[in-house]
């Protein structure tokens, strides 16, 4: 039986969090931006806690899984 270890963070930016599911998911921001049909520079403002449109917002968390898709087209 394989022992798995458990990471409790406190106290990091909803961007951070961001970073680390992405990541967790072995998502380069390229791969991200490109499933949501966005550019990669709203990844990484996203990540760094800046203004990102809201629609682009939501394509990445929905790309992430944080948003269950919807059935309306942005």
């Amino acid at each position: 039986m394989e022992s798995k270890d458990i990471l409790v963070l406190t106290d990091i930016s909803e961007g951070m969090k961001i970073r680390l599911i992405r990541l967790s998911k072995g998502l380069r921001q390229i791969d991200v931006a490109s499933q949501a049909n966005v550019q990669p520079i709203d990844i990484t403002r996203l990540e760094k806690g800046r203004y990102v449109l809201p629609t682009h917002r939501k394509r990445i968390l929905t790309v992430l899984g944080l948003l269950e898709k919807d059935n309306e087209s942005d």
